[in-house]
């Protein structure tokens, strides 16, 4: 079985030895960039099954938050965010620039270990197109074709992330099923979640952006308030 590769991306060598000594001795494929242009080369070249980005550049006069954009312009694959600063802000910043996580440092390895177990899980069941059985999903104007992993609004085609789109057919494959912010959490970030609520207000967001005529006014995801969110099956 081939090795999932991880790439490692921050400015502290001593804390980047000791993340790539616990990956490699789990069996992972590990590189390391030390600045934003090492990032994007090795995002196309080596191809990461991960990225791990630490935010907190304090040697070099860089912006986390605008790496994390670019990394995602340049692949679909999951990003995991560390960073000191715990802020609601900072985290709902981070997932808005294309993060899939995001850890408060300091933490311990094992809770590390499992994020990254729980993200790779993910993307390789995307790529292997496992998630979905059911082809079509059709709501309104809103198509959801699950063998090719694509989505329509009107005829048009929405560009989603790997994320968003799990969300989407996830509520979509329970029209109608109030689904708890828990239960929506665990079903697509991993069983390791379940607390980080902030992460489906700006997913849930995002996509309400691409699929709704008007956001603010949602007609297929509908927020149940205190509890979940729930997607209405027919317009």
């Amino acid at each position: 079985m081939t090795a999932k590769r991880v790439l490692l991306i921050g400015d502290e060598p001593n804390f980047l030895r000791s993340m790539r000594r616990n990956l490699v001795g789990r069996g992972y494929d590990v590189s390391v960039a030390l600045d934003d242009q090492e990032a994007y080369l090795m995002a196309t070249s080596f191809n990461p099954d991960l990225f791990v980005l630490n935010l907190d550049f304090t040697t070099i006069d860089l912006d986390g938050l605008a790496i994390c954009t670019k990394l995602r312009e340049l692949s679909l694959s999951p990003i995991i965010v560390l960073s000191a600063i715990g802020s609601e802000k900072t985290k709902i910043d981070a997932l808005d620039m294309g993060a899939d996580d995001y850890l408060v440092l300091p933490f311990g390895m094992e809770e590390f270990l499992a994020r990254v177990r729980a993200s790779i899980r993910r993307w390789g069941l995307m790529n292997t197109g496992r998630i979905d059985q059911d082809r079509l999903i059709l709501s309104g104007d809103l198509l959801i074709d699950t063998d090719a992993r694509q989505v329509r609004l009107k005829g048009e085609p929405v560009k989603l992330t790997p994320r968003e789109y799990d969300i989407l057919v996830y509520l979509a494959r329970r029209a109608g099923k109030v689904i708890s912010h828990r239960e929506l959490l665990k079903a697509v970030w991993g069983n390791v979640y379940g607390e980080e609520r902030e992460y489906l207000r700006v997913f849930i967001s995002q996509l309400r952006h691409k699929i709704e005529d008007d956001p603010m006014r949602s007609t297929y995801i509908l927020t149940e308030p205190g509890v979940g969110y729930r997607f209405v099956a027919d317009q």
